[in-house]
């Protein structure tokens, strides 16, 4: 495999281009971890009160709507912003995945799942006492992500 750099003043952003014979998995696998390492860096605005923060992407555990609009809960804190939930779900990398109607979670974060195969389960986030509910229709779509980045390790 040869790995090759070329310097485009005339760019306006920065452009990364993949040749292969074929899409193998370690194509795939080279694609995805570029896609994570530039996510890593993405930021959100978002505010608390009339201040505003820019934060990591990566230090976001859950989304979720509440009677004003959509919160962005860290570890510690809770901001919001001026997207809608159906934004962030373009807008965001791979890693976030929707659990339920009001509720987009960062997989990377994942702790723990207490499964209730009768209702909502629920889900534990590392370094974070917080919890959300995973709708019983997402269910199976939050384990195919979690069982993706188990593989990628």
């Amino acid at each position: 495999m040869k790995i090759k750099i070329e310097i485009d003043d005339g760019l306006a952003e920065e452009e990364i281009v993949i040749r292969c014979k074929s899409l193998n998995e370690d194509v795939i696998s080279i694609q995805k971890r570029i896609t994570d390492a530039v996510n890593s860096r993405m930021q959100l605005e978002v505010s608390r009160g009339e201040k505003e923060y820019y934060i990591t992407i990566d230090e976001i555990l859950f989304f979720e709507t509440d009677d004003s609009g959509v919160v962005v809960h860290t570890a510690t804190q809770i901001y919001e912003t001026k997207y809608r939930l159906y934004e962030l779900e373009d807008l965001l990398p791979g890693n976030f995945v929707r659990v339920a109607k009001s509720t987009i979670l960062n997989a990377s974060k994942v702790r723990a799942i207490n499964k209730n195969i009768t209702g909502a389960s629920e889900v534990e986030f590392a370094g974070s006492n917080k919890k959300v509910f995973v709708s019983r229709n997402y269910l199976k779509l939050l384990m195919t992500k979690l069982e993706e980045k188990r593989l990628m390790k």
